[in-house]
Parts: structure tokens; C-alpha cells; sequence
């Protein structure tokens, strides 16, 4: 189910990532502030929305194995490379590297050749920011099964944040630091939306405000991780 062919046009309508989304404001801040880069990789960039903010401060460019979506993603940010195969990174070339909602769609031993296929590509310091649903997380308790990261039959690796700290230990990445996104998708409650965003998403704007990684692991929708490579 990670094939390509999967990520077209009706899959980015279906979830709303056509255009340009707030959310990738607080991604690309947190790019500036943790990982500082001068050469950054957008892993799995999609058509190229935060690979076009990131490219505003520094030299970007993408990964994306969707022919569809690496075409956009050129025309959305064309001062940007992207390859649509990650054998054919050029060695020690990125001094970071994102993946924001990627890794849920690629099963262990894929990912796991991806990973070490980014540590060629990557420098030794290089750092990392990566994004993935939390299904231990508080919106999955509270929305249960309509909670929105089960609706995707793409998201086949849907682990709790713990087991990705194990993942990555075992396949070479140090977390520097990680946090939640905090609660966002509302309603959570039976409360009136009004009333239901400022009891649950008042955390969440406060840390997007700020653009840092505040917010306790497991009390919002998804996990995110800082990386480096382990030496």
C-alpha cells in the first residue's frame, strides 16, 4: 500500500493537503529552530508545500516516490531537486532532513532501507525532524475508531510513540528530543465546537504560536521526534 501510484491527485483532495496548510508554518519554524540546516531533504515531500517554505530560508530539496505528487512538488517549489528514488541521492549532500507523516506509510524492513539509504545522503551530524500519528496518543482515545489516522488504508505502520523510540534506537537515530502536536482535529467532546476547542486546544496553540516542541508525548494527535544519527 506505499506503492506510488496510491499518493494521486483524489488521495491529497481526499485529506486536504492540496494547498498549502497551517500546520506546515509550525513545521518549517521548528526546522529553523531545532535542526538550523543549510541543506535539507524533504523525505516523502508530497506536492512540495513545506519543500517550497523551507526552500525560502535555505537550500531545499525532495524525496517523493509518487510520479503525481513530484511533479507538483516541482512546480509548487522549482528552485527545489526532487528525486523520486532514494538510491540515487547524492552521498554526505544534506546536513538534515524531514519526514512529516511518511513513516506510517512504509512497513519496518522498507523503512529500514530507506533509513540507511538517508544516512549515506546525509552528513554524520546531520539532524532530523519526523512527524507520525500517535495510536496510543489522547485523540485516538477520545475519538476512538473514527479517530482520522485509522480512516487512511495507507497508514499500515501506525506504531505508539514508545515504539518508535525502540525503532529508531535499533536502526541507528538518537532522539534528541521529542513531543506532541496536541489536540486539533475537534470536536473531542459533545461540547459545542467553541467550547470544545478551548478546553482541548489551547495547549496546541500555544505551542504553534511559539513554534517549539513543548507539549507532553502522547497528549495530542501525533508524535514528533528530533534525530541525529547515533554514532
Amino acid at each position: 500500500m506505499f506503492a506510488g501510484q496510491h499518493y494521486d491527485e483524489s488521495y491529497y483532495a481526499a485529506n486536504g493537503q492540496l494547498g498549502d496548510r497551517p500546520a506546515l508554518r509550525y513545521y518549517d519554524r521548528l526546522v529553523g529552530r531545532y535542526l538550523n540546516p543549510r541543506h535539507v531533504l524533504d523525505v516523502g515531500c508530497g506536492t512540495g508545500h513545506l519543500l517550497a517554505r523551507m526552500a525560502r530560508h535555505r537550500q531545499a530539496d525532495g524525496l517523493e516516490l509518487s510520479s503525481y505528487s513530484a511533479s507538483v512538488a516541482r512546480q509548487v517549489s522549482p528552485g527545489s531537486t526532487v528525486w523520486e528514488d532514494a538510491a540515487v541521492l547524492p552521498p554526505g549532500r544534506f546536513d538534515a532532513f524531514t519526514a512529516v507523516h511518511v513513516f506510517e506509510h512504509i512497513p519496518d524492513e522498507p523503512l529500514a532501507e530507506l533509513l540507511a539509504q538517508l544516512r549515506r545522503a546525509t552528513t554524520p551530524d546531520a539532524r532530523a525532524l519526523v512527524v507520525v500519528p500517535d495510536p496510543a496518543g489522547a485523540a485516538s482515545r477520545l475519538h476512538g475508531s473514527r479517530w482520522n489516522a485509522l480512516t487512511d488504508p495507507t497508514h499500515i505502520n501506525l506504531k505508539p510513540h514508545a515504539e518508535w523510540l525502540d525503532y529508531f534506537d535499533a536502526h541507528g537515530l538518537r532522539v534528541v528530543r521529542s513531543c506532541s502536536d496536541g489536540l486539533w482535529n475537534f470536536p473531542y467532546s459533545s461540547l459545542p465546537m467553541p467550547f470544545d476547542a478551548l478546553r482541548h486546544g489551547l495547549p496546541m496553540a500555544a505551542q504553534f504560536l511559539a513554534g517549539r516542541m513543548w507539549l507532553t508525548p502522547g497528549s495530542g494527535e501525533s508524535s514528533l521526534f528530533e534525530l541525529t544519527w547515533a554514532s
